[in-house]
């Protein structure tokens, strides 16, 4: 595994040189994002996404039935391998209350961006996945090349718990399988694509037996990484009465248990990274968000509804007003620059004005990066 992806997971990414040049080259208009990420949202159900987690931060999210065309987005993303401060390195698969291998054009996007050479990125559930699509991503040498899937389970008793399914479905048992596919092909073909997976620990899936299964597990299926970590509070709730979160007692407990795991993993010398991050608790953390807010300049995101977003997480129709274009009507770089560098403080004084009224919430890299920022002078 790389230590790259070891940086990623412990929101250790160095995103900017300097504050001082990220500033000028805002004003210059010379910026340009660390990585976009894709929202595609299914063409074909009312759903934008058939699980229900209590935990999803998107779960308010609607379907307004507004979607870009596959030819839209093949067109934006070669927009994105060419701008007119060169491309964006690299592309993010991933959804808002939904997931983005459950697009049915999902391969030709993420081929679009391997012929762009652009690095991929893709978040899912692993629920479904083609043969076609895992031989895809496993097709090249990048070695910034990732999936992260979310599994928060260790069987199909407590995936269904924790993502609110019937007791009678199956649907570990076809992550797993998918899982032991993808790491096949890695070691097939060679490929540099680190695998990835997330347990997010709630009070369904926080049970100590729970957790050794799963470490257990993905041991044997041979997958890079095993990060466990805890969720946001979505919105409408906030940080501390979150409901879904294990009290205090059993995330010690947890983090306990899954230090004496690394312990030992270290100890045998097992080619597995697995951490552990209570990220709030450690940077004391009790805003939903951190301002000033850059993060429409690093992290923007094409939304499921076809809009450009600020971030990943404003990517839905509650937060259109925040947005920074309709990629129906205008391109990519156009709506990315669209915005007025002779009195920057107002747009971005604007900007958090409709961030409070949202109730938008930044993710741990959001609040990472963001940080950087609390004591500057926005007159730059």
């Amino acid at each position: 595994m790389t230590s790259n992806l070891i940086n990623k997971i412990s929101y250790n990414i160095k995103y900017i040189e300097s504050v001082d040049q990220f500033l000028n080259e805002i004003k210059n208009k010379k910026v340009k994002p660390y990585q976009l990420e894709l929202q595609p949202g299914r063409l074909k159900g009312d759903k934008i996404c058939w699980l229900t987690c209590s935990y999803c931060y998107g779960g308010s999210a609607k379907n307004t039935s507004e979607k870009l065309t596959p030819e839209r987005y093949i067109d934006l993303l070669k927009q994105t391998a060419n701008g007119p401060n060169g491309g964006i390195a690299k592309i993010i698969f991933a959804g808002y209350a939904t997931d983005p291998l459950n697009y049915e054009d999902i391969d030709n996007l993420i081929n679009e961006s391997i012929n762009s050479n652009q690095i991929i990125g893709i978040h899912s559930k692993l629920i479904r996945a083609s043969d076609k699509l895992l031989n895809l991503i496993t097709s090249r040498k990048f070695k910034d090349d990732y999936i992260t899937v979310s599994l928060d389970a260790s069987d199909n008793l407590s995936y269904n718990r924790a993502h609110n399914l019937n007791d009678k479905v199956k649907v570990y048992d076809k992550v797993i399988e998918n899982l032991k596919k993808l790491v096949k092909l890695k070691k097939e073909k060679k490929s540099e694509i680190d695998i990835s997976v997330n347990y997010l620990i709630t009070k369904e899936n926080s049970g100590i037996n729970s957790i050794n299964k799963s470490i257990e597990n993905l041991i044997e299926i041979g997958v890079d990484s095993i990060r466990f970590t805890f969720p946001q509070s979505p919105r409408g709730h906030e940080h501390k009465n979150n409901p879904f979160l294990p009290s205090l007692i059993d995330k010690d407990l947890i983090i306990k248990v899954v230090n004496k795991k690394i312990e030992d993993i270290k100890k045998n010398n097992i080619g597995v990274n697995l951490t552990i991050f209570d990220y709030d608790t450690i940077k004391q953390l009790d805003e939903p968000r951190s301002l000033p807010c850059f993060a429409r300049f690093i992290f923007p995101a094409i939304s499921y509804d076809g809009y450009l977003a600020n971030c990943s997480q404003s990517g839905a129709v509650h937060f259109r007003d925040m947005s920074l274009g309709n990629l129906q009507k205008v391109d990519f770089w156009e709506a990315y620059y669209n915005y007025d560098v002779n009195d920057l403080e107002k747009f971005m004084q604007e900007q958090y004005s409709k961030m409070n009224k949202n109730d938008c919430r930044c993710d741990r890299k959001q609040h990472t990066f963001n940080s950087q920022f609390k004591n500057i002078n926005l007159n730059v």
